[in-house]
């Protein structure tokens, strides 16, 4: 009887052993499934955040590209010579070497702004300050700038091209965002096939 008391001992911790060795295996198993599937709920909230951000930035430039004043400020930076009408129906012939003059920072030796030049100041302060909430809602993570680089890209190379220089106006009118929102495009140059 020692020898069936010893064996029935062996068997059954040989059986508590499979056994305990079968529990940790299905605990793993289920651990490593729990944790595939945290992972792809985690990826599928990230696609749709990251959706969600695409989506507010083509609103944000539906506004930008909306706004009367910024949008004429965009079109100064395109065309040469354009005709533009202000919110009282006053018209204006405007140059693009004349935006350069308009731009100037007030000083009380200087000449006064003519209606032309405070047509284009307002116009630009109007983009400068759509401007400073892209790039404020770009450094909060809110939208990539991936999302409104190529809505912008064009215009903003314009924006620092030789004769337009606006950072002295965004200087001294305390436009730092707009200003980084604008560096940006210079860093990030397009590319060129070779």
């Amino acid at each position: 009887m020692p020898e069936l008391e010893s064996w029935v001992k062996i068997v059954g911790g040989i059986i508590a052993a499979g056994a305990a060795m079968i529990a940790t295996f299905k605990a793993l198993a289920e651990w490593r499934r729990a944790t595939q599937q945290r992972r792809d709920e985690l990826l599928l909230r990230e696609r749709e955040f990251r959706q969600k951000q695409a989506t507010f930035a083509r609103q944000l430039i539906k506004e930008v590209f909306g706004d009367t004043k910024a949008r004429n400020a965009l079109k100064m930076l395109d065309w040469l010579d354009e005709e533009y009408v202000d919110d009282d129906e006053s018209k204006y012939r405007i140059k693009r070497e004349e935006i350069q003059e308009a731009m100037r920072a007030y000083s009380a030796d200087s000449p006064s702004f003519t209606d032309k030049e405070a047509f284009i100041r307002t116009s630009f302060e109007s983009l400068y300050d759509q401007l400073e909430q892209l790039e404020h809602l770009i450094d909060l993570g809110v939208i990539a700038f991936d999302d409104v680089e190529t809505a912008f890209r064009y215009y903003m190379i314009r924006v620092a091209r030789p004769g337009i220089q606006h950072f002295e106006f965004l200087v001294y009118y305390d436009y730092p965002r707009a200003s980084k929102f604008i560096k940006r495009f210079q860093e990030r140059k397009p590319q060129t096939p070779n």
